[in-house]
């Protein structure tokens, strides 16, 4: 079952209910933090009881690169430097969690941890409790940013994630064998935007990869954003020139992305906390002698009556699981009579020349469009979609090119762009190249 997920930016809440996200910014000043890490714990304790995981990233977590050996988590923690430097990892009410160890430039190992520096999560821990829910994991925003960015990939040249939010700003750099992460909480002023430009680097204007190249290219940057980023980010325009945008996604994929991350990840700031303590032992030691006791003297009580009735209800539930495999196997078998009936004969050549079809489209497809899907169907009827990477892009041409290739638009709603987003969707009937 998905997670329930929540999000805590800077000293914003974000929630998703029946209608998408809503975001709850608290006032400015030295107990926002505090108040915004309350707020969330309210809205847990009211929420129905199923998993829970949350984007945890409160004004004042800390973020820092420390050089380390390739071990996990539990043995990062016992090495008395780490012991020494970083004395979170051995409290109780801090949460804390560490990037897998990646090698450097030089060979050495070195990872991101992050940690609290007040507590905060543990009031969202006691909160999922009071609900009968259990919190399973707590994510960093680097974190989240990262498994956004590069799903799958344990390795990757430069790249940049920029996250754009009403009240938060952040930036996250990883690859190459570096990684580092900044936030900003609040409005940003022109000095925070041209320290973030720094960041990111020159906005030159650069070739866009052509379709084949499946490379990342190194400094390419992916946008997280709710709302419109031109409207918050003051060199949007200059940014989406530079050839070096490669995506842009919504908070919903970034909220999806935290969902998938294993919560045995070295990241879950959750893990910090210890487990319950154990009683004493002499009285565990009664207490499970006592139950033992108990359910001696009541397994001999059972009646006979009572262990044919179990036997009736598991044959019962027998009788109907093979009931339903094989209504099961009959629409199966059903589907394939169905399927060996439209299958032709032989084999004969398809509809169309897929091969010339794909080799029509990637002449037609301009260095300033990158495609991100296409499906065609047997009939013809195609779907494709792209996001423009290069300031000459023009719709009208590549409408005409992708006609010349036999790729034919629907009227209407066929050809649909965003300028904002820079996508591009297009819907309609592959009918073979003209002459």
């Amino acid at each position: 079952m998905t997670p329930r997920i929540s999000m805590l930016l800077g000293h914003t809440v974000w929630t998703r209910n029946l209608r998408g996200w809503s975001h709850e910014t608290l006032d400015g000043g030295d107990g926002a933090a505090f108040s915004a890490v309350t707020r969330l714990a309210e809205f847990l304790s009211e929420a129905p009881a199923e998993r829970t995981v949350v984007v945890f990233e409160p004004a004042g977590v800390d973020h820092q690169v420390v050089e380390m050996p390739n071990v996990n988590r539990a043995a990062f923690a016992s090495l008395a430097r780490v012991r020494n430097d970083h004395p979170v990892v051995e409290s109780e009410n801090l949460g804390w969690g560490i990037e897998h160890p990646e090698p450097g430039p030089g060979g050495a190992f070195s990872t991101l941890i992050h940690s609290e520096v007040t507590p905060g999560l543990i009031l969202l821990r006691d909160a999922c409790a009071r609900a009968g829910c259990r919190l399973c994991a707590a994510w960093p925003t680097f974190t989240v940013a990262i498994a956004t960015a590069r799903p799958g990939a344990l390795h990757v040249r430069a790249r940049i994630v920029l996250i754009l939010t009403p009240g938060y700003s952040a930036i996250a750099a990883f690859g190459g064998g570096k990684r580092s992460f900044k936030g900003w909480v609040g409005p940003m002023s022109e000095r925070d935007w041209k320290a973030l430009s720094a960041i990111i680097g020159d906005f030159e204007s650069r070739p866009s990869p052509v379709m084949a190249d499946p490379a990342i290219r190194r400094g390419s940057v992916f946008v997280i954003a709710e709302g419109q980023p031109e409207e918050a980010c003051p060199f949007w325009k200059d940014l989406r020139a530079s050839g070096r945008l490669e995506a842009v996604v919504d908070l919903e994929a970034f909220a999806a992305s935290a969902s998938r991350i294993p919560p045995t990840h070295p990241a879950n700031l959750v893990e910090a906390f210890p487990r319950p303590r154990e009683l004493d032992r002499a009285l565990t030691a009664i207490a499970v002698g006592g139950i033992s006791v108990a359910m001696a003297l009541g397994s001999l009580t059972l009646a006979d009556g009572n262990r044919r009735r179990e036997e009736i209800v598991a044959e019962r539930k027998r009788a109907a699981d093979l009931e339903g495999k094989v209504k099961a196997l009959g629409v199966n078998k059903r589907e394939m009579d169905r399927l060996r009936d439209e299958a032709p004969d032989g084999s004969g050549s398809l509809p169309f020349a897929w091969y010339q079809a794909l080799v029509g489209l990637s002449e037609a497809i301009p260095d300033a469009l990158t495609l991100t899907s296409l499906t065609i169907g047997r009939d013809g009827d195609f779907e494709l979609e792209g996001i423009v990477v290069g300031p000459d892009f023009e719709q009208e041409k590549v409408r005409a090119s992708l006609a010349r290739r036999g790729f034919i638009s629907s009227a209407g709603k066929g050809w649909s762009y965003d300028p904002g987003s820079g996508r591009l969707s297009v819907g309609g009937k592959y009918k073979g190249p003209r002459p």
